[in-house]
């Protein structure tokens, strides 16, 4: 345990120390992207599936990684970093609440539609099809992609990725 926690701290030096490798690392949040968007989607122009770990889970939890990995934050838990974060100052309440609910909502709406998928006998693709959800369902994943769209924003904007 003792060379594990040595290891991680050796790595974590070299990581935090270096600007160029933390805005690669961080710049896989764009590493999976539709050519068309998610809105075109939730209004039935396109194919329908979106798949939600693609388009909002991983964001959200790789880009919490890279804010941790970048502010020493030692957690491993997406949302005990964000309170780390917080705790920091290096988000806002605000954010670190939204980006929790839209991270709850996302992981609940892919174990549902990958029930439902094995209930009719399917393999579990993690495609979900915004038309096969509630109204209201539907409101709140356009809210919560929205909240990965603002947060991705703010990851670009800090660590750089346009420059990259």
């Amino acid at each position: 345990a003792r060379l594990l926690d040595d290891v991680r701290a050796s790595l974590t030096e070299l990581a935090t120390d270096n600007d160029g490798m933390l805005a690669r690392f961080a710049a896989a949040i764009d590493a999976f992207g539709n050519t068309t968007g998610w809105w075109n989607r939730l209004l039935g122009d396109a194919d329908n599936r979106m798949n939600l770990k693609k388009e909002g889970i991983f964001p959200i939890v790789h880009g919490v990684r890279s804010l941790a990995l970048a502010h020493r934050v030692a957690d491993t838990a997406t949302t005990e970093r964000l309170i780390r974060l917080v705790d920091a100052q290096v988000l806002d309440a605000d954010m670190a609440r939204d980006l929790t609910d839209a991270l709850q909502l996302l992981m609940m709406l892919k174990l549902k539609a990958g029930l439902a998928e094995l209930d009719r006998g399917q393999a579990v693709s993690g495609a979900v099809d915004p038309q096969s959800l509630s109204t209201l369902e539907r409101d709140l994943l356009k809210d919560a992609l929205g909240v990965v769209k603002r947060f991705k924003a703010l990851l670009r904007q800090r660590f750089r990725l346009n420059a990259l």
